[in-house]
């Protein structure tokens, strides 16, 4: 025999008694709610989590324990929890509220019921709405628009009820029911006001008539004020991408906005494009195409654009113009070329030339064994020697301190560098103490002796005494030791005066004046 369907039981028919109360329908979310004792005057509630039946009717009018609810998948309803010691609080900020009432006026929340949370003094912001959106949805948007206003939600301070999650399949936060013990309306003045359900209900619906939030709103708002994390771009790229977000979503508000824009959606496609949506980085005609499909699907493309006859131009264009620009696509390498030199700065000149002195100077007084052993003494010798400050030694400490070899070079020890003679005699090991002479040594000059004098002839004289045909050139001893590192230190102080006296003299900044001349006269008797 069939049994009726009527008997048969279904999920519906375990669920609690309605008792048909207004109020209470406002709520009709109850499943994993919130309940505490009592407290005593004085203390906070101990608040628990029931997940094993739904919290009913019956239960909230019975009133023997406080009672919290939690968000569904959708809802009517944003809460705002301003704490009492809270910096948004009217006794701490009068003009907050009505900041943050201005801040979510693009979701369509313009009008609220307040009211006093609980005896601690905290206040409830309920902005009611007839459409009943995502609840992940308006909690972002509003989050969103209060974090870029300076609105920080944070617990004690500012809470947003729905929250944002941070997770998928997580509860959200639950808040207590209104009117409950220390919960009354407030006035305008945010003082309690006598309070029934009917009350409540009743500027519930006419906040509930004035605001009218709808999806398309609350997904506008996510994507031209919110800033995406993206798991494939870190650092600094992800910032300038939500940078470029920033500009790009909201699209034409006016006439004279197209190249602009164009300008930036180039530059957002061809940097990030295919780190966005995988693939290859696009070129070309197909880099045009994406720049084009992009625009047209912008808010205002068809108000405000007026390059609708000819954006497929203007897109090859800016397409052009991006791959020509310094920009790359992210995770490539930038184009540099390996043989332009590189130039450094006056400060990055004269850093360089004070590491050199201090180089030739440890070499110097390591040849002429005059290097201390101890690292003070190393320290203030060197100092002496080359008119270093300690500051600049240290930045270049690598040549002197620590262990070095302290073993002046030895009369003889140089050998000749047979590496120009295909003499495989020159890759055997040199004995011990004993350093190769290299042709790019900068401590010594050049063994070739000096070019003899001409007559005006051209021919060579001869000296009297000497045979015809026996030419003694004139030769100059090579500097050594003090001498060659005061030479190359004076050469180094001519080139950097000349540079000075270069700059001076082509710097267009200021006009000539009394002053303008007198550091190239100080140049030219220098030298």
């Amino acid at each position: 025999m069939t049994t009726p369907s009527l008997l048969c039981p279904v999920r519906s028919q375990f669920e609690f008694i309605p008792e048909f109360d207004d109020f209470l329908d406002l709520f009709p979310h109850r499943g994993s709610f919130l309940w505490a004792e009592h407290p005593a005057a004085g203390d906070r509630p101990n608040w628990n989590t029931e997940t094993r039946h739904l919290l009913t009717d019956r239960l909230i009018k019975q009133g023997s324990h406080l009672y919290g609810v939690r968000f569904g998948s959708s809802t009517h309803y944003l809460m705002l929890d301003i704490d009492r010691k809270s910096q948004y609080h009217p006794y701490r900020d009068p003009f907050a509220i009505g900041r943050i009432l201005a801040v979510l006026e693009p979701l369509g929340l313009v009008r609220y019921v307040a009211v006093s949370s609980s005896y601690s003094g905290g206040i409830h912001l309920y902005f009611p709405f007839m459409q009943a959106p995502p609840s992940w949805a308006i909690a972002r948007a509003a989050t969103i628009l209060l974090e870029n206003a300076g609105f920080k939600p944070h617990r004690g301070q500012l809470e947003t009820f729905p929250n944002n999650r941070l997770s998928f399949g997580a509860d959200y936060n639950g808040h207590r029911l209104p009117l409950q013990a220390g919960s009354y309306l407030l006035d305008s003045d945010w003082n309690p006001v006598h309070t029934t359900h009917a009350d409540f209900v009743h500027r519930w619906n006419l906040a509930q008539n004035a605001n009218p939030v709808h999806l398309d709103e609350i997904e506008q708002v996510i994507k031209q004020h919110g800033r995406r994390s993206y798991r494939r771009i870190k650092g600094k790229a992800q910032k300038f991408l939500n940078d470029l977000n920033a500009e790009i979503n909201p699209g034409w508000t006016g006439f004279g906005q197209t190249n602009h824009l164009l300008g930036k959606i180039a530059q957002r496609t061809y940097i990030f494009h295919h780190a966005i949506h995988g693939g290859q980085p696009l070129t070309g005609e197909r880099l045009a195409a994406e720049i084009c499909m992009t625009a047209e699907s912008l808010p205002g493309f068809e108000q405000w654009c007026r390059h609708q006859h000819d954006l497929g131009y203007l897109c090859l264009y800016w397409a052009r113009c991006v791959e020509m620009s310094n920009y790359y696509p992210y995770g490539g390498q930038e184009d540099v070329t390996a043989s332009e030199p590189i130039k450094l700065s006056p400060n990055q000149q004269r850093a360089a030339a004070a590491r050199e002195r201090i180089r030739l100077a440890v070499e110097q007084m390591i040849a002429a064994g005059e290097m201390p052993t101890g690292i003070r003494a190393r320290h203030l010798a060197i100092k002496k020697f080359c008119k270093a400050s300690s500051d600049t030694l240290y930045k270049n400490k690598d040549f002197w301190h620590g262990e070095i070899n302290l073993k002046p070079i030895q009369d003889g020890a140089i050998l000749a560098d047979q590496a120009e003679q295909a003499d495989l005699r020159s890759l055997e090991p040199a004995p011990d103490e004993t350093i190769r002479a290299s042709g790019t040594n900068k401590l010594s000059h050049a063994s070739v002796p000096s070019p003899p004098a001409m007559d005006t002839d051209g021919t060579i004289p001869l000296d009297q005494g000497e045979r015809e045909g026996e030419i003694h050139p004139t030769e100059q001893p090579p500097l050594e030791g003090v001498a060659l590192l005061r030479s190359i230190l004076a050469d180094i102080e001519k080139r950097q005066r000349q540079d000075k006296a270069r700059r001076v003299i082509t710097d267009p900044g200021t006009p000539p004046d009394e002053h303008w001349f007198q550091p190239l006269l100080t140049n030219l008797h220098s030298e």
